[in-house]
């Protein structure tokens, strides 16, 4: 159970951050980013314990920027200037994964999500720019990762915190 769950959670947030990740049309700012990600994946509830992980996970995680919060999770992120004035969101980060019924109305974005590979699902993602320091939105994905069911929500809320991203990628 404990090797699904770190399979499915992976899966959850490689499809999450890289829908999350990128503004549209100079409706972020570029800069530093904390983007806080709360994922109900069915059965298993909330992330599993950062501190339970084999050594080898958790220094990944933490040179991703990553840090657990008990039913969550917060990824420090640098968006550039090209992310922000992109006309839609950067769904490069995973391959398996195409937006389809794209919506941009303004502030808010919309599409149907389609993930063909190791990642066979269905999904919805959401996002609103509240202000260019924020943004707020949901991503519901259903299917199968690696052979395993997929079946989860996440809601994603990221605030800007400076121009300035430091050694954050």
């Amino acid at each position: 159970m404990k090797t699904r769950r770190i399979l499915l959670l992976g899966t959850v947030l490689a499809t999450a951050v890289s829908v999350s990740l990128a503004a549209w049309a100079g409706h972020g700012k570029a800069g530093l980013w904390d983007i806080n990600i709360q994922t109900n994946m069915g059965q298993m509830q909330g992330m599993p314990d950062m501190s339970k992980m084999p050594p080898e996970v958790q220094a990944r995680m933490k040179a991703m920027g990553m840090q657990m919060n008990g039913s969550g999770m917060t990824v420090r992120h640098c968006m550039t200037a090209a992310d922000v004035n992109a006309e839609k969101p950067n769904m490069s980060h995973n391959a398996e994964c195409k937006a389809i019924n794209v919506n941009m109305s303004g502030q808010t974005y919309s599409a149907d999500l389609v993930c063909k590979g190791k990642m066979n699902a269905t999904g919805h993602v959401q996002f609103t720019f509240a202000s260019p320091e924020h943004y707020f939105g949901s991503e519901t994905m259903t299917g199968t990762a690696n052979g395993h069911p997929v079946n989860h929500t996440t809601k994603i809320d990221a605030r800007w915190i400076s121009a300035d991203c430091g050694k954050v990628h």
